[in-house]
C-alpha cells in the first residue's frame, strides 16, 4: 500500500513537470530571487561607497545604480509572473527561455543607460573620471574622453550599446517562441493525420 502511494506521489510530480505548472513556480521563484539578490548587491554596494564618495557626481551615479536595482527589481518580479501566467504545455521550457533572454536584454539596457547618464555627468563636471573604470569592462566601445563631445559620444554609445543587446535578447526570446510554435503546429499536424479516417 505504501508503494502504491509513493509511485502515486511521483506520478503527480512527473504530470506537473510535464504540464509545465512545478516549472513554472520554481521559475518564477528564481526569477523573483534573482531580483531581490540583484537589489541587495547594489544596495550593498551603494551603503558602502557612499562614503568614500569623492563629489556629489559619483553619489549621483551611485544614487542612480540605486534606482536601477528598484527598476531591475520590478522587471524580475514582471517576467516572473509573465511565466506564472503561462498556459499547460508540451513545450514548458521554451517560453521560460524566451521570457530570461528579454529579462537579460532589458537588464544590461538599463544598467547601460545609466551608466550612461551618471557617467556623463561625471565626465562632464566632475574631477574623479576613474570612478568609471570599473564600469567599462561591460561598454567595450566607451571611452572617457572628458570634453564635452565626449561625454555626448560617452552616452550616445552607452544608450546604443544597451539597445542592441535588448534588440538581440528580444531577437533569441522571438526565434525560441517561433521554433516551439512550429514544433507544436507539427505535432498538431501529425495528430490530426493519424486521426483522420481513410478514404474509402
Amino acid at each position: 500500500m505504501g508503494n502504491i502511494k509513493f509511485f502515486s506521489i511521483i506520478n503527480l510530480v512527473l504530470d506537473s513537470l510535464s504540464k509545465g505548472s512545478l516549472v513554472r513556480t520554481i521559475m518564477a521563484f528564481l526569477f523573483r530571487l534573482v531580483g531581490v539578490a540583484n537589489f541587495i548587491f547594489i544596495a550593498y554596494f551603494f551603503f558602502k561607497s557612499i562614503s568614500y564618495a569623492p563629489d556629489f557626481w559619483v553619489v549621483l551615479l551611485l544614487l542612480l545604480l540605486l534606482v536601477a536595482a528598484v527598476l531591475a527589481l520590478q522587471i524580475w518580479f514582471y517576467r516572473a509572473n509573465k511565466v506564472l501566467g503561462l498556459e499547460d504545455s508540451d513545450f514548458t521550457v521554451m517560453p521560460i527561455f524566451s521570457h530570461l533572454f528579454r529579462a537579460f536584454g532589458e537588464m544590461y539596457a538599463l544598467g547601460a543607460i545609466t551608466i550612461g547618464l551618471g557617467g556623463t555627468l561625471i565626465l562632464w563636471f566632475s574631477d574623479y573620471i576613474y570612478s568609471l573604470g570599473d564600469f567599462l569592462q561591460y561598454l567595450p566601445f566607451a571611452s572617457l574622453d572628458s570634453s564635452f563631445v565626449g561625454g555626448i559620444i560617452f552616452l550616445m554609445v552607452t544608450i546604443l550599446a544597451g539597445f542592441l543587446i535588448m534588440l538581440i535578447s528580444y531577437f533569441l526570446a522571438e526565434y525560441v517562441l517561433v521554433f516551439a510554435e512550429i514544433a507544436k503546429n507539427t505535432k498538431w499536424l501529425r495528430k490530426e493525420v493519424v486521426e483522420e479516417p481513410p478514404v474509402s
